[in-house]
């Protein structure tokens, strides 16, 4: 979990995490899926509930 929160810390700083959370995405869910997917995990697109 201290990757997906170091990742939340990181587009928080560069004015990210802000417009991504406006575009109704949950963003500690958000890290978490690009934890996987540097992992090497395929990860599906999926839009935000109402888009």
């Amino acid at each position: 979990m201290k990757v997906a929160e170091a990742i939340v810390n990181e587009m928080d700083r560069q004015g990210i995490a802000d417009a991504v959370a406006d575009l109704g995405f949950d963003i500690m869910a958000l890290a978490r899926v690009v934890v996987r997917a540097a992992d090497g995990d395929v990860i599906p697109f999926r839009r935000p509930p109402g888009h």
